[in-house]
């Protein structure tokens, strides 16, 4: 997200719809990066649309979750992220910075589970409990996603992304709808990267 506005600007263009049975209905493609597939649709009532890529990654599932589930770390190796502290009951405080715009700090609860067949899922939502709101700082309303892996034939393992996201405050719907295709990329590509190295 750091490098949002430039993102934003080479993500404008034209959206093509898709029939996707992985989502079991129509979704728009946006756009591709590192062996995903990125697809927006669902779009909820104030206008925030499903985020969801479709990825085939030829890194093994263990360094995947580790990946995924080391959430305190996430700072180091995800942009978009500039702080990601666990806190004391297992919540987490992130802070999401992007040119342009204010920072967003959110208190998110993560959850995670083993799938039938080797697979693995960590998923966040927003706290109940929220953290003090630092000066300069916006509070997004809702930041729902997950990571998810299943073992795949040959090496090459499924992952899906998933965000559904506002950032609250006054940030244009042209700039939330472009993000999903640049920022988004960005998270995929970083996100493979860290697996990579452990």
């Amino acid at each position: 997200m750091k490098k949002l506005l430039l993102s934003l600007l080479i993500a404008t263009l034209p959206w093509v719809a898709v029939a996707d049975a992985r989502a079991g209905g129509e979704r728009k493609s946006v756009g591709k990066r590192v062996d995903c597939d990125i697809t927006v649709g669902d779009r909820d009532a104030e206008g925030n649309n499903l985020v969801i890529a479709y990825c085939d990654w030829q890194v093994p599932v263990d360094k995947l979750k580790a990946a995924f589930k080391n959430v305190a770390d996430h700072d180091d190796y995800l942009s978009s992220v500039v702080e990601s502290e666990v806190l004391a009951d297992g919540r987490v405080l992130q802070v999401h910075q992007a040119d342009g715009i204010s920072d967003r700090q959110i208190t998110l609860q993560f959850s995670d589970e083993n799938l039938d067949g080797g697979g693995y899922k960590v998923s966040w939502t927003r706290a109940d409990k929220q953290e003090p709101l630092a000066e300069g700082r916006v509070d997004p309303p809702l930041d729902d996603g997950h990571w998810l892996v299943r073992p795949g034939k040959d090496g090459v393992n499924k992952v899906e992304y998933s965000l559904r996201y506002d950032p609250g405050g006054r940030v244009p719907t042209w700039i939330v709808r472009a993000f999903q295709k640049g920022g988004t990329g960005d998270i995929l590509e970083e996100m493979l990267a860290a697996a990579k190295k452990l």
